[in-house]
């Protein structure tokens, strides 16, 4: 593989106990019901805000639109992640990020997210160590969400590199479809939200707990 293609959330930091949080109050607040297991991992888990939004509002949602709605949400979820101390980088990973960088590996991210919390993620969690902003895919609302496979080729586009070069790290089954559609040469499962067994059954070549599993020969 010549280039790799990280997800953020779930993957590069394990924090869907917030997010959970989060949407549940915000769409509780919306449509007056609790948000149940089964609807988590196929309306929300590793889906845009936008089809988020469309499917419990019952009607379609533009992208600019979803992004000034979410924000509501988003703000909710900052202030989860600044209260707790489990707010912090996947185990390992700052160590494979460096490895990475040392041996000149090109990486992005191609993330789900709005850009107002990648500006938080990378004001908290020291981001540009590593990237720089205008360098991460990220939801602008101009392109559809995962499972659809956009994402993943302008994360690929943007490293100069074709997908099938590419080895993309993700948590959700909507972004292993999203990879497998695009074509990417090697998927990783991250097992942060889903068991081992559940990522392999999507379509994942490999499945990590976390980045000290990983194997740095692999990627000399």
């Amino acid at each position: 593989m010549k280039g790799i293609i990280f997800d953020f959330n779930g993957t590069m930091i394990f924090d869907k106990e917030f997010h959970d949080a989060a949407w549940n109050l915000f769409l509780q607040n919306q449509i007056q019901r609790k948000i149940s297991n089964a609807e988590f991992q196929e309306y929300i888990c590793g889906r845009s805000a936008q089809d988020i939004l469309s499917y419990f509002l019952k009607r379609e949602i533009s992208g600019q639109e979803s992004i000034q709605i979410e924000e509501q949400k988003e703000q909710i979820y900052r202030k989860l992640c600044l209260e707790s101390p489990e707010f912090h980088l996947a185990e390992g990973l700052p160590e494979f990020l460096d490895f990475l960088k040392n041996r000149g590996m090109p990486f992005t991210i191609a993330t789900a997210s709005a850009r107002r919390n990648m500006e938080f993620f990378f004001q908290n969690l020291g981001l540009s160590r590593w990237f720089v902003l205008s360098h991460v895919i990220y939801n602008d609302g101009t392109f559809p969400g995962k499972p659809a496979p956009d994402i993943f080729l302008k994360a690929a586009a943007l490293l100069a590199l074709d997908i099938a070069d590419c080895t993309v790290f993700e948590d959700a089954p909507s972004g292993i479809q999203a990879a497998k559609s695009a074509g990417a040469g090697q998927i990783i499962g991250i097992a942060s939200m889903l068991e081992e067994d559940a990522l392999y059954s999507y379509g994942a070549d490999k499945v990590i707990r976390n980045y000290y599993n990983i194997n740095f020969y692999d990627w000399s």
